[in-house]
């Protein structure tokens, strides 16, 4: 039996997106396949049992029918955090070695999904670093591309790894980046040993986020088109500009959401016109009732929020950084994604598979 470990070296660098995508190609390939997601930090209730809402999601994915109950043995709540905050938490990692060893019965293949980076859960004295060991697994880290130094972590994480690491997937590689990735970054690495086993491109689909939530997250008044809440949003534009500079960038957009002052019925009208997949409104100022009918006519949803469009607009750079893969479209591109971009024959082999 094979563990594979899947890490980050930052959150929201793609785990669940690459876990989907290498289980269903592993389960394709014939091999038996069980999961575990040691640390939970979105405490959800399912059928009676604590569990974690993306173990429940990958779960559900898989397909898997192993007890629910070990899937995630540590699941992360307020009390649990308090406890770890007040004494040493003793014991966790014997809790999620006896869990996982229950799942691997069977199995050909355990994938083992990790929480935030791979430094998370040292607190609580259950990190990656502590878990690869006991459960005998080899790592794959994810890393999102963050800035200049981001190769720290890199080598941070095969320093503590060592030869546990079977190698790295770069995630979400804009165009502008590509190149230099390609011809700097991969070389690099593999030349300090590190095998890159994946270069992931940038898509804006996977960035994308629903109406619904935006409204949820930001705290907005959906005022018409409650029926068009599941919009898919891949990009943001600001409408502070003259009417015709913004439809020359509006022309240029794909799945556009528009955040625009309350007061800008202009904008708000080409918006609408235009097809945008909705409209913030910001300083808590409601349309005319033309701009309502019209949105109304077209089916784009309204969301009126009380900051400033400038506020608006930074928390949404937060918001789409932080989206989590739950849409039916999203996980079938981010499959599509990790089976078209990733060395499944060079990645079995660091397992010792064979198809």
């Amino acid at each position: 039996m094979v563990t594979l470990y899947v890490s980050s070296t930052a959150g929201y660098s793609g785990k669940s997106m690459v876990t989907m995508g290498i289980g269903a190609q592993l389960q394709k390939d014939g091999f038996s396949l069980g999961y575990q997601k040691p640390v939970g930090i979105l405490p959800a209730e399912v059928e009676n049992i604590l569990t974690d809402k993306d173990a429940w999601f990958i779960y559900r994915f898989l397909k898997l029918s192993d007890p629910l109950e070990l899937i995630c043995p540590v699941v992360i709540t307020q009390d649990v955090l308090i406890d770890a905050l007040r004494e040493d938490m003793k014991g966790l990692d014997r809790k999620i070695v006896k869990a996982f060893k229950a799942l691997a019965i069977n199995k050909d293949v355990m994938i083992v999904g990790g929480s935030g980076s791979f430094h998370t859960g040292s607190y609580m004295g259950i990190p990656a670093t502590k878990l690869v060991k006991r459960l005998e697994a080899k790592i794959l880290l994810i890393d999102r591309y963050q800035g200049d130094f981001y190769l720290d972590s890199i080598l941070d994480a095969q320093d503590n790894f060592k030869e546990s690491l079977a190698g790295v997937i770069l995630n979400n590689i804009t165009s502008e980046y590509m190149s230099d990735v390609q011809e700097l970054i991969v070389p690099y690495l593999e030349k300090k040993g590190i095998s890159v086993l994946g270069v992931v491109p940038y898509d804006p689909l996977m960035a994308s986020v629903k109406v619904e939530y935006i409204a949820e997250q930001l705290g907005g008044k959906v005022i018409c088109c409650h029926h068009r809440l599941d919009n898919l949003v891949e990009q943001f534009l600001i409408g502070g500009m003259q009417v015709n500079m913004f439809l020359e960038y509006f022309r240029k957009s794909k799945n556009v959401g528009v955040i625009v002052g309350g007061d800008r019925s202009d904008i708000q009208l080409a918006s609408i016109e235009g097809g945008a997949k909705c409209i913030l409104l910001t300083g808590n100022l409601y349309p005319n009732d033309i701009i309502i009918g019209r949105a109304e006519e077209k089916g784009i949803p309204i969301v009126v929020l009380s900051g400033d469009t400038y506020t608006i607009a930074k928390s949404m750079e937060k918001l789409s950084f932080r989206i989590r893969l739950r849409e039916t479209e999203k996980v079938e591109r981010g499959v599509h994604l990790i089976k078209e971009y990733v060395d499944f024959d060079r990645l079995y082999a660091k397992l010792g598979l064979k198809k």
